[in-house]
């Protein structure tokens, strides 16, 4: 009986665990194919859109995406190293809350996140826990959840971001 046992679990864990090299292929991958995915947007706003590595234009603030084999999220990071700067930042953003919420999943709002670095930064994000990177047969679920929300967050950013550009200066 034990042998048996032991078998299925050697079994369950081949069939999950990927070496690093494979982990970042399949990560290049997801990516990739998220690009491609987001490509149908590209007539509707009339230029290229790195909706992957979102250009904002704003030193301080990053559109950011991740994806694990827990959760997804799309963020809002606020960066600056001066807390005051990213304070007001931040409250600039509480100030579009509503116009945020109307579209994009529920919002997590925190002023001082910490980063696996370490380092603090403000973050807004909306998460999806379940689906899982690295089930391909998931990618689809992913997939609509960071296009609903980036694209909203493209939408919000186009009416929005002279804003935070005077802020800036």
């Amino acid at each position: 009986m034990f042998k048996s046992t032991r078998r299925l679990i050697f079994f369950i864990f081949d069939e999950v665990m990927w070496s690093k090299e494979e982990t970042k292929k399949r990560r290049i991958e997801f990516y990739t194919n998220f690009g491609v995915y987001m490509k149908k947007h590209t007539p509707e706003y009339g230029a290229k859109i790195r909706w992957v590595n979102y250009r904002t234009e704003i030193n301080s603030i990053k559109f950011k995406i991740e994806s694990d084999k827990k959760h997804s999220r799309v963020c809002i990071d606020i960066t600056n190293k001066d807390e005051g700067i990213r304070e007001v930042f931040f409250e600039q953003f509480e100030e579009f809350k509503k116009i945020l919420s109307s579209k994009m999943n529920t919002l997590n709002w925190v002023k001082e996140y910490r980063i696996d670095s370490g380092i603090y930064i403000a973050r807004i994000y909306t998460e999806l826990n379940g689906p899982s990177i690295n089930q391909e047969s998931e990618w689809g679920d992913i997939y609509r959840f960071f296009e609903k929300n980036l694209v909203a967050l493209h939408e919000f950013w186009q009416l929005s971001k002279d804003v935070f550009k005077d802020l800036e200066n």
